[in-house]
C-alpha cells in the first residue's frame, strides 16, 4: 500500500510537473496522449519499485527529519522527489562538439524520457491542429482573425502579458498562426468564446 503511494504521488508530481511548464493552457490535447500516460507512470512504477527496494538499503539509506519512521511519510517523501533524484549526473561525457551524454542516474532517464516527451508534443501539435484548422477555415481572413483575437485580450492580463500577445498576434501571417497565438495565452474556452464555429 505505501509503495502505491510513493507511486501514486509521483505520478500526479509528475503529471502536474509536465502540463503546468509545457502546457499550461492547453492541457486537453495531452490528456488524448496515450504516450502522457506511459510516461507518468513509468515515473510512478520507478517510485514505487525504489520504495519497495528502501527495507534492503536501509542501512546505506536513511529518513531524518519530522516523523520520517512512518512508512507515510516515507512514501509520500519517495513520490516527491524521485523524479528529481533520476536526474542526477555524477559526470558527463562529450561526444561530439557541443553534445554530451550524461553518466549516473540520468543515463537511465535517456533511455525514455527525450523520446516519450518529444512524442507526447507531437500528439500535442496533431491535437491542436485538429482544433485549430476548422477554426482557421472559417475564419480565415487574417485582419478577421487579428481583430478578434485582439479583442478578445482578458483585462485581467498584466500591461506585458498583453503586449506579448499583442505582438504575437501581429506577427501572425496567417489566421491560423493567430489562433494558435491566442490560444497560447488563453486556452480552449476563450478562443471558443472569440472565434465561435
Amino acid at each position: 500500500m505505501d509503495a502505491l503511494l510513493a507511486g501514486g504521488v509521483a505520478l500526479f508530481v509528475t503529471a502536474l510537473e509536465l502540463v503546468t511548464t509545457t502546457y499550461p493552457r492547453t492541457i486537453r490535447f495531452v490528456l488524448s496522449s496515450v504516450f502522457f500516460y506511459c510516461y507518468i507512470v513509468i515515473y510512478g512504477i520507478i517510485a514505487g519499485g525504489v520504495y519497495l527496494l528502501l527495507p534492503a538499503l536501509s542501512d546505506q539509506v536513511t529518513f531524518v527529519g519530522i516523523n520520517m519512521s512512518n512508512p507515510w511519510v516515507q512514501a509520500l517523501a519517495v513520490g516527491l522527489s524521485v523524479k528529481a533524484l533520476l536526474h542526477i549526473r555524477i559526470f558527463s561525457v562529450s561526444t561530439g562538439p557541443g553534445r554530451t551524454f550524461p553518466l549516473g542516474l540520468e543515463t537511465l532517464v535517456l533511455l525514455f524520457e527525450p523520446w516519450m516527451l518529444r512524442t507526447i508534443e507531437i500528439d500535442h501539435f496533431n491535437n491542436q491542429t485538429a482544433f485549430v484548422d476548422p477554426l482557421a477555415k472559417k475564419y480565415a481572413t487574417l485582419k478577421d482573425a487579428q481583430d478578434r483575437a485582439l479583442n478578445g485580450i482578458p483585462n485581467t492580463f498584466t500591461d506585458a502579458e498583453k503586449a506579448a500577445l499583442r505582438a504575437d498576434i501581429s506577427q501572425a501571417t496567417t489566421s491560423k498562426e493567430v489562433i494558435e497565438a491566442y490560444l497560447k495565452y488563453v486556452g480552449v474556452k476563450a478562443v471558443k468564446t472569440a472565434f465561435p464555429l
